[in-house]
């Protein structure tokens, strides 16, 4: 894996737009250049080319070198910042040394700064914990990708960690007493039935009281949304299992516009069906459940969530040169609890908007990089 470093600025937001947004506001850093070659994990259905910020990229795998001093330098300039997700596109916990020596460092810097941030993986996260005072002052969970049980993870993910290897990352934040999330997505029910047979749903509620009783709080899930080339290629797979259940994906999947995730999805009825059913079995083993992008929050969400991650991450506000504090009553999920509120907690009304921030809404005019390093005594960007 090469390093290299990057040469714009980190700071954006989730590109979705419009009233069927279900993501709150984040700080979207990506420790790797956008574009799968640059996860060891070459999942089937993976989404990094489908980013609307994924579509350039390097030839090879390699790791930003200079992450942390960039996203450093960026949180100097900044009054508010947004909850920080790491990484979007590519797992920020492959088993590669560059990639690992780059997060720990901007792991570093957000534990030092205090602002929240949330790791999503399908692999170890524990080197986060040498991390000096980690997770900080801020909020932090742990998200764990699992898309079914083993069966289905060696189709879907073969070259990632195992089933029991997850489950250990869930495990890992509950000693710590951390919480923890897991994402069952994407679910494709053509997929499990031929695996599975009739009582592929046996399987399904057998993950979720595993990952239940590794620590996992909450469920966020999908049925999948895929590009031509990868529902062809998740066809093939199926139909070399169940001929039947292939044409049954050809049947059930469908190019859909109607949410902010686009691309070939779930019939809406079964969409409906499949996630009313998941969450009932979640929450009867005490966890909530949520839908990533494809229905309402109404429609599938657990009751009184404040966004589909559940777990609280706020934005933070300047408190100091090198300091951070979570805003009381924030949830970062602006244009629904705080649309049409003159006096929104973080003082800001423009992010009540159903669309990507404005980074120059987060600015801070009294604090710029070069006066943030003179007034905490050390250098732009340096590290301790």
């Amino acid at each position: 894996m090469s390093v290299i470093c990057r040469q714009t600025p980190t700071l954006h937001d989730f590109p979705y737009r419009g009233e069927g947004r279900k993501c709150y506001h984040k700080w979207i850093v990506n420790v790797t250049p956008p574009g799968k070659q640059h996860c060891t994990h070459a999942c089937v259905y993976c989404y990094a080319r489908d980013a609307v910020y994924s579509r350039k990229g390097g030839d090879g795998p390699a790791v930003y070198g200079n992450l942390a001093r960039l996203v450093e330098r960026e949180l100097a300039g900044l009054a508010l910042c947004p909850p920080v997700s790491i990484s979007n596109i590519t797992d920020p916990c492959q088993d590669l040394p560059e990639l690992r020596r780059a997060v720990t460092a901007l792991v570093e810097v957000l534990v030092r700064w205090g602002v929240s941030f949330h790791v999503i993986t399908k692999g170890d996260p524990s080197f986060l914990g040498e991390v000096d005072g980690f997770p900080g002052r801020g909020h932090f969970f742990l998200a764990v990708t699992i898309e079914g049980p083993p069966g289905v993870l060696g189709i879907l993910s073969p070259a990632a960690p195992p089933y029991e290897r997850r489950l250990e990352a869930l495990r890992w934040a509950a000693s710590r007493g951390l919480p923890a999330l897991v994402r069952l997505d994407p679910v494709i029910p053509p997929l499990w039935r031929a695996l599975y047979g009739a009582k592929w749903k046996e399987p399904l509620a057998g993950v979720l009281e595993d990952c239940s009783r590794a620590g996992a709080g909450h469920v966020v899930s999908s049925t999948g949304r895929f590009t031509g080339p990868t529902l062809r290629a998740l066809e093939n797979i199926t139909s070399s299992l169940s001929p039947r259940e292939a044409r049954a994906m050809r049947d059930d999947y469908l190019y859909d516009r109607s949410q902010t995730s686009r691309g070939f999805m779930l019939r809406l009825p079964l969409r409906l069906a499949f996630h009313r059913e998941a969450r009932a079995a979640a929450e009867e083993l005490g966890m909530t459940y949520a839908v990533c992008q494809e229905l309402p929050a109404s429609e599938g969400d657990t009751q009184g969530l404040p966004h589909c991650e559940a777990f609280p991450m706020p934005f933070s506000r300047r408190a100091g040169p090198q300091e951070f504090v979570p805003i009381p009553g924030c949830t970062a999920n602006c244009h629904v609890h705080c649309a049409g509120s003159s006096a929104p907690p973080c003082g800001t009304a423009e992010l009540a908007q159903p669309q990507p921030f404005k980074p120059r809404s987060l600015k801070d005019q009294g604090f710029s990089p070069s006066s943030a390093g003179s007034r905490s005594g050390k250098r732009p960007g340096s590290t301790p």
